[in-house]
């Protein structure tokens, strides 16, 4: 029977009810927190600048399934887009680009752009071994630590282990654009890694002026450069 206005005012044994089933808000913020704890286990990962691609194919295959998923870009005009595309943890940043560039200078501009962003990644400086002057340089202003080429694959490792634990260390606060202290974040063999390398870039290679400014013997020294791989 219809009722005033054209409504129904009751339905049939045979009539179909549509039913309307609204999500409840609880489940809507689960989905909101779960979205957010994938967001924040998401592996660390490493980005590796290096302009010769043999360098790139090395580092992948070895830190891949060690460390950290590995992405190599050739260009450094290519380090920014991937950095806000990938927010890795660490970037593998060699110091120089293009045949006979020895100087470090583009290498050290890059350092200084990656460090001023916020949140940047850790930073570990790759030079071949006459360039240590550079990495002292580089430490001086952020890099965490440096790799030689070519390098030891165990050293390698354990350093880049290292460094993505800093970045952990960093990411529950709101991060750093100041150069990483010697003593800070480190381990002691990279301490004194680093503090050997900096007598020896002051005495500017003289390894016996080196070894008197640390108070070794000159054969002392040359077996702590040694176990250092240096």
């Amino acid at each position: 029977m219809a009722s005033q206005g054209g409504r129904l005012g009751h339905c049939g044994p045979g009539a179909k009810i549509p039913v309307r089933f609204r999500t409840p808000r609880w489940r809507g913020c689960a989905r909101h927190c779960e979205d957010r704890i994938v967001l924040d286990t998401v592996a660390p990962s490493i980005l590796l600048l290096d302009d010769d691609p043999d360098v790139g194919l090395a580092a992948q295959l070895l830190l891949q399934r060690r460390v950290a998923p590995v992405v190599c870009v050739r260009r450094p005009a290519e380090l920014i887009g991937a950095l806000d595309r990938l927010r890795p943890a660490l970037l593998l940043l060699d110091l120089n680009f293009g045949p006979g560039r020895t100087d470090g200078a583009q290498g050290l501009r890059l350092l200084a752009e990656v460090r001023a962003r916020p949140h940047a990644p850790t930073v570990l400086v790759m030079t071949a071994f006459a360039e240590i002057h550079l990495a002292v340089q580089a430490i001086k202003h952020g890099a965490f630590d440096f790799v030689t080429k070519p390098w030891d694959n165990v050293r390698l490792i354990a350093t880049c282990h290292d460094a993505i634990q800093h970045t952990k260390q960093l990411s529950g606060g709101q991060g750093t654009t100041a150069p990483v202290p010697i003593g800070r974040g480190r381990s002691l063999a990279a301490q004194e890694r680093v503090a050997l390398l900096a007598a020896v870039a002051e005495a500017q290679g003289n390894l016996s002026a080196a070894a008197r400014a640390l108070g070794l013997s000159r054969a002392a020294l040359y077996r702590r450069l040694e176990k250092h791989g240096l």
